[in-house]
């Protein structure tokens, strides 16, 4: 027996709050079951529901996770499966919501349009790791290092800027002090810098921007001159050239013999000082270039038996009779300060005269190393040397006839550029590295002969 029911309509009443069916419902064909924007519950967690005009909303335990809009795109919070009996769907690319192509597979590899993030740690986050894959990439907040892992441990991965700035420092050798009686200082190499807006020899400003891009010349000629060496009863010897690139530092002026003008000085530092005479006219210092200051004259006057102070970078040397503090007769011209290494250091000062009897007791080198001047003499009382590689010039001897003036500083080359570039030099330069700051500091001592390079990368 087959029962029905037919009802028009349904009005809710007081106390009706559902009404329950213990079998499916049948419509016929042309008939609409109509539902409120609320939808239909399925089970206690399910729910089908219409969000908006023509779109119709799938939720799990009150969260949306798919839907159909009216154009009948899906959007779904996850897909999982092979996807192979799926068509209509673009393989090869990643887009945008806005429909913009943001990734493109291609036969050679993947095109990236925008940027491409890389997930972000810390080295105590990266260590914690779990069977890392080989070939993942990170970048480390605590080092600020993109890496890649290898297999076995974490490599940094060189990042080379496009262009990068290289600051100098290149100064030429010292000249040597002059031999015999009250000699003349020798004179500083040139000084020329680019580094920090610091000032170069002679008063001039610093010098210009040095920049290398890696797709043009990355080879560059490097030379460290010598220091002058002396002579015995004789003017000391110039120091030699030091350079970079295109970057030439003259070394200094030998300092004069006694009676004696120093050696004419042409080069762009500065000259040595005039020896002194017994009894006579002052003899002149050796002059100086664009990056030196002038040498003292030599002193005149039996009263006063000193030779000139060197020229230095900073400063000019003093004559060796200084009408107004003859305490400071015969020193050297002031030496230049430098904080390219990291630290304030003096180089490139003149060397003190030689002296004795009514000159200067105690003549001073200009400092950053310069030979200091010598006084009075038992046999032969020879110059003191300066320092290696600061370009500062050697003192002048007192006497006797046999002296000989103190040896030239050497020159130096000092390269500064930033830490992700690699220098490499041909096998005859010597030299040492230390970083500062995120900087590489190259200082180069020594080279075998002027043919020495070095290359960027």
């Amino acid at each position: 027996m087959t029962s029905k029911l037919v009802v028009n309509s349904i009005e809710a009443d007081t106390g009706i709050s559902s009404v329950s069916f213990a079998s499916s419902i049948s419509l016929s064909s042309s008939s609409v079951f109509h539902l409120g924007d609320a939808g239909i519950n399925i089970g206690a967690d399910t729910n089908i529901s219409r969000i908006g005009n023509g779109v119709l909303g799938f939720n799990i335990n009150g969260t949306e996770k798919a839907r159909i809009d009216t154009n009948g795109t899906i959007t779904a919070t996850s897909f999982v499966g092979s996807g192979a009996n799926l068509t209509g769907i673009d393989a090869t690319s990643i887009k945008h919501t806005n429909g913009d192509v943001r990734a493109q597979a291609t036969a050679s590899g993947v095109n990236i349009t925008g940027n491409l993030g890389i997930g972000n740690t810390t080295t105590a986050g990266r260590n914690a790791g779990v069977s890392t894959a080989t070939g993942s990439i990170i970048y480390n907040t605590s080092d600020n290092k993109l890496q890649v892992y290898n297999g076995t441990e974490w490599l940094n991965i060189k990042t080379l800027l496009n262009t990068f700035g290289v600051s100098y420092l290149v100064i030429g050798g010292g000249g040597a002090g002059g031999g015999n009686y009250r000699a003349g200082g020798g004179g500083a190499g040139a000084y020329l810098t680019n580094w920090n807006n610091e000032n170069q020899g002679g008063g001039q400003t610093t010098g210009a921007a040095f920049t290398v891009d890696p797709n043009g010349a990355t080879t560059f000629a490097v030379e460290v001159g010598s220091g002058g060496s002396p002579n015995a009863q004789s003017a000391g010897g110039a120091g030699g050239q030091s350079r970079f690139a295109g970057f030439v530092a003259d070394g200094g002026g030998g300092g004069g013999r006694y009676e004696s003008a120093a050696p004419a000085y042409s080069g762009n530092g500065a000259g040595g000082g005039g020896g002194g005479h017994n009894n006579g006219s002052e003899t002149n210092g050796g002059g100086s270039g664009t990056y030196g200051y002038n040498a003292g004259n030599g002193s005149g006057s039996g009263s006063y038996q000193c030779g000139g102070g060197g020229g230095g970078a900073g400063g000019a040397g003093i004559t060796g009779y200084n009408s107004s503090d003859n305490g400071l007769s015969g020193d050297g011209g002031a030496a230049l300060a430098s904080t390219i290494t990291g630290n304030s250091v003096l180089r490139a000062g003149g060397g003190g005269a030689g002296a004795y009897g009514g000159g200067n007791n105690f003549p001073l080198g200009g400092g950053g190393g310069a030979g200091t001047g010598k006084f009075n003499y038992s046999g032969a009382n020879n110059g003191a040397a300066a320092t290696a590689n600061t370009g500062s010039g050697g003192g002048g001897s007192p006497g006797d006839n046999t002296a000989t003036g103190g040896a030239g500083g050497s020159g130096v080359v000092i390269l500064r550029y930033d830490s992700s570039v690699t220098a490499t030099y041909t096998s005859g330069v010597t030299y040492t590295t230390a970083v500062v700051g995120g900087d590489k500091v190259d200082t180069i001592t020594s080279t075998s002969n002027n043919s020495q390079t070095v290359t960027f990368s």
